[in-house]
């Protein structure tokens, strides 16, 4: 797997798959290009928060259930997985992470775990936190705030998500309103 610094990423089977992607990314985002060994598995993502201190504040995991060409989920379910959580308790911990951050992993048939990435914000989706029982971004402005945080005590699993768009009809005018004036 070929993938940008920040975005993008190619599935390479051949040196010239693995090429193409790699120029790919680098016209379009620049250096540094990541490479990874490409794991067959189910997605598995994680949004967490940590003290700083080695404690972790609340976590929830999900499993992408539909994705997008980007490889972003446009739905997901929360899941019960204790070693999931245990693995990510011990990222938290062993870094003494402070804030939001997501972790993606790969679980695979043998129910090895393989941490892909792990982003330093809360995931588009931290939403579903908050309909497991567990309001993240809450937390991070009382942290923020100086206000003392307690550990979430748990989560409700098997709660989804899903993402939709919406089409708005308008006048060409207001539109032009907005892009000339930034204003409606």
């Amino acid at each position: 797997v070929i993938k940008g610094r920040y975005y993008d990423a190619y599935v390479a089977s051949s040196h010239e798959q693995a090429s193409a992607g790699f120029y790919k990314i680098v016209s379009k985002w620049g250096y540094p290009v990541i490479v990874q060994e490409f794991v067959t598995g189910t997605e598995v993502n994680v949004t967490a928060i940590g003290d700083g201190y080695g404690n972790c504040i609340g976590a929830v995991p999900m499993r992408k259930l539909y994705i997008t060409d980007k490889g972003k989920a446009w739905s997901g379910i929360s899941l019960e997985d204790d070693t999931l959580m245990e693995i990510t308790r011990r990222v938290i911990e062993n870094s003494k992470w402070r804030g939001g951050c997501e972790l993606e992993f790969i679980k695979t048939k043998k129910d090895e775990y393989y941490l892909l990435e792990m982003n330093p914000r809360f995931p588009a989706w931290v939403y579903l936190a908050n309909g497991c029982g567990q309001n993240h971004a809450e937390a991070l402005v009382k942290m923020a705030l100086g206000e003392e945080v307690k550990p979430f005590a748990g989560y409700k699993s098997g709660k989804m998500f899903i993402r939709y768009s919406y089409d708005m009809i308008v006048d060409i005018t207001e539109f032009e309103k907005i892009s000339t004036t930034g204003e409606m």
